[in-house]
């Protein structure tokens, strides 16, 4: 699986190549995005300088249908944590302002009761984004 990424001022456009089948995502931001990507998902975050709006945490055909729950890090030392649950993607709001840093997001896969695994190495976007 791979993922190809074409990042733009105003839009972003995610095009997944996944084995023999393409999926194609394309959308616009109020502001720019930045977009960080492993193979098990990617990491699309929307800000301007270093104000930081939300993060997009989409999953690939790895992880795709499996359960488990997405965080992520901020340059503050908190994070932000997902529902466990088998969507496609999911949209955490930030808003908050930083001067530099990482927002890096992280996947855990539901192996049994109350066991996760991670997933993949953590896609980290950098701040400002601009």
């Amino acid at each position: 699986m791979s993922f190809s990424v074409y990042v733009k001022r105003a839009a972003v456009v995610l095009v997944c190549t996944l084995g023999a089948s393409t999926g194609v995502l394309a959308g616009t931001a109020s502001a720019d995005v930045e977009v960080a990507c492993n193979p098990y998902y990617c990491n699309s975050t929307d800000g301007k300088n270093g104000k930081i709006n939300r993060v997009d945490a989409l999953r690939g055909d790895l992880i795709l249908g499996t359960t488990g729950f997405f965080e992520v890090f901020l340059p503050d030392g908190s994070k932000r944590t997902g529902p466990t649950n088998t969507e496609r993607n999911h949209l955490f709001y930030i808003n908050k302002t930083f001067n530099s840093g990482l927002i890096c997001l992280r996947y855990f896969e539901r192996i049994k009761p109350g066991v996760f695994q991670e997933q993949g190495k953590a896609a980290c976007t950098s701040i400002p984004i601009d």
